[in-house]
């Protein structure tokens, strides 16, 4: 058993390898079973469905985690790496992929395994009191736009997973 690898997974066997010198970054290969079993990973994190491509993405315990089948067929679980990147003005059902400045604004960019209604529908129960007005540009309410200095969201669905571009 590896003490790293979340509930669930901890069930079947693992190799162990790093992925990256220095960085303390590990991969786990799946060594038995050969081919998970998705129910089990659906009774544990039922919010974190497969998609058709084999890939699987869960924030488990405020950490991300991938799944995926490898060009080998084999399985491997990693965390995702990501630079702490504090500040986020917003904090919900989704992980901070980048944050940058353009033309004297914050960016910052979010991605979910959501649906993009679940998302929506989180932020609007946290968020109610500071949304100004939704708008429309390619679906409905995918535009907010925010009171108090807070700017404005867009919310895009890209295939399986939900991402949004906050402007501030």
């Amino acid at each position: 058993m590896i003490a790293d690898i979340p509930t669930g997974f901890d069930q079947w066997q693992w190799t162990q390898m790093p992925v990256a010198n220095n960085t303390g970054a590990k991969a786990y290969f799946l060594q038995n079973p050969k081919t998970p079993d998705w129910e089990l990973l659906k009774d544990f994190y039922p919010y974190c469905d497969r998609n058709k491509f084999d890939f699987w993405l869960c924030q488990i315990e405020n950490k991300n985690w991938t799944f995926f089948k490898g060009t080998d067929d084999t399985w491997v679980l990693s965390k995702i790496i990501t630079t702490d990147i504090e500040g986020a003005k917003l904090v919900g059902p989704f992980f901070v992929l980048s944050q940058t400045e353009q033309n004297g604004k914050e960016v910052w960019v979010y991605v979910s395994h959501y649906s993009l209604g679940d998302v929506q529908k989180i932020l609007k129960l946290k968020y109610s009191q500071k949304i100004r007005s939704f708008r429309s540009i390619e679906m409905p309410n995918d535009l907010w736009e925010f009171k108090d200095g807070l700017g404005r969201l867009v919310f895009s669905q890209q295939g399986e997973y939900v991402v949004m571009v906050h402007v501030i």
